[in-house]
Parts: structure tokens; C-alpha cells; sequence
């Protein structure tokens, strides 16, 4: 039976495609945004028997193996997992995909999410995420569990079989943003590109793991920064996705994005 979420998420992405079509991809091309390293994970079995966990699995009435790893329930019990500071954050990358989807970039290309733990997750162009951040964390386990969510024949969320490398082969990008604070200044009224990829951190503290840079350094990317200190993951989010409608003239030619 095709759970509660995903009719929701169903229903929601069906009233979105019934709207009139934007201009403003009439003329601008596709953007691939990729979330990295965000914190969607299902509670490890390392910590599954830890009181904080035990406690909210009966309080949701469901398994700790079923519960989506969250810092604001779960701190005391992540004290000892590797990486903690970039863990238990799903809300992150919720706020981000948000934006994403009310913007005109998210009805017209998917947005990838690669996870803590090197899984890359692929959200359907067009789709409408739950705005309750528990509605949200209920998809999530769904999906991590089921590694899939439907609407009919559609797939609206799904857990890919491949890896970040994989990824960028297969969205083969004309040119690479890294979002990092360690980068320089960008001019994006100038930039043009038919099939640009945007990278950006989804996780709260720290910096890219080797791992990743060691991925994303053969895509010889430009390193761009918002400034000469951190932001957070929504702030760069919204910003790129400002940067991007002005500089391909959506905002100069007086559309409006609805």
C-alpha cells in the first residue's frame, strides 16, 4: 500500500505540473543541484539500544532500526558515533530542497542529495515536498527503507544503485560550482553555461570530506564564494538561486516566477 506521504507528495507534484509553463525555460537552460554530505540516515545499530533512542522509538511507536538518525532527539546517544558533527541533521537539507522546488530550477531538473554515508538520493523535477519537517522525516525513513516512493507509475524519490563518481558521469556538467567559503569571488551576471552542475554543502559543521574533494577535483570545478566567512546551507541555497534567475534575465525581463 503506497503510504500517506507519498500521496501527499503525489497529489502536491500533480498540481504543480497543471500549471501554465514558465518562459523562463523557454530560453535558460537546465541547472543540477547537488546537496553533499547531507545527514539523512536511519538511527545506526551501534546506538539503537541507547535510552534517547529507546525513548523515541516508543514514543513513535516504531523500531529504532525505522527512525531517521536526528541530533535535537538523539544527541546523547551520538556522542560516540564517527562524525557526529556532520550527523543528525536532516532538517538541513529539508530547508534547502524547499527552495529548490518553489523556484523555477526545481520544475524543470532534478536535485540530487549524496548522504553522509555515500548514498545518492534523486528528487523527481516538479515534486512538493511536505513543509512539516515531521511529515518530511516520515518520507525519508520510508524511503530508506523501501528505497523508493511512487506515485503510480512515477518514480518521485529514489535511492540510486550508484555513487557520487557515477553521478557526475552521468550528469556530465559544462561547468562545476563548489559553494565553499574557501573559494573566490564569482561573477554570475557573466556566467553562461548549457549544463552547469551546483555543489553545496548540506551539513552543519566542518568542511568537505577528503573523500568527496578527492570526486569533485576531477571535474576541475570553480570554487566560489558568498563572502570571506561560513553561511549556512539555506543562505547559499537561496542565494545561488537568486544569482542564477538575474544573471539568465528571468528577473530583467520582468518574469514573474510563480
Amino acid at each position: 500500500m503506497q503510504c500517506k506521504l507519498a500521496k501527499c507528495a503525489a497529489k502536491n507534484t500533480a498540481k504543480n505540473k497543471a500549471r501554465k509553463p514558465n518562459l523562463f525555460w523557454m530560453v535558460n537552460p537546465a541547472v543540477t543541484f547537488v546537496f553533499l554530505e547531507a545527514s539523512i540516515e536511519l538511527v545506526p545499530e551501534s546506538i539503537r539500544h541507547h535510552p534517547a533512542v529507546v525513548k523515541d522509538s516508543e514514543r513513535r511507536k516504531k523500531d529504532p532500526s525505522e527512525i531517521l538518525l536526528d541530533d535535537s532527539k538523539h544527541h546523547a546517544a551520538m556522542k560516540s558515533l564517527k562524525g557526529r558533527e556532520k550527523r543528525g541533521r536532516p532538517d538541513i537539507v529539508h530547508t534547502c530542497l524547499l527552495s529548490y522546488f518553489d523556484s523555477p530550477f526545481g520544475e524543470k531538473s532534478d536535485a540530487f542529495v549524496h548522504t553522509v554515508e555515500g548514498e545518492i538520493i534523486r528528487f523527481s523535477r516538479g515534486l512538493r515536498l511536505p513543509r512539516n519537517y515531521n511529515r518530511f522525516v516520515g518520507l525519508m525513513e520510508r524511503l530508506l527503507i523501501d528505497r523508493v516512493i511512487r506515485s503510480g507509475e512515477r518514480i518521485l524519490i529514489q535511492v540510486e544503485e550508484y555513487g557520487l563518481e557515477k553521478l557526475f558521469q552521468r550528469i556530465n556538467p559544462s561547468d562545476t560550482l563548489l559553494l565553499t567559503e574557501k573559494g573566490n569571488f564569482f561573477e554570475w551576471r557573466r556566467f553562461r553555461s548549457s549544463n552547469p552542475a551546483i555543489l553545496i554543502g548540506a551539513f552543519p559543521h566542518g568542511d568537505f570530506s577528503p573523500e568527496v574533494m578527492e570526486v569533485v577535483e576531477k571535474l576541475n570545478p570553480t570554487f566560489v564564494s558568498l563572502g570571506g566567512k561560513s553561511f549556512t546551507s539555506l543562505y547559499v541555497t537561496n542565494r545561488v538561486l537568486c544569482f542564477l534567475e538575474d544573471s539568465w534575465g528571468g528577473l530583467d525581463e520582468g518574469v514573474r516566477f510563480h
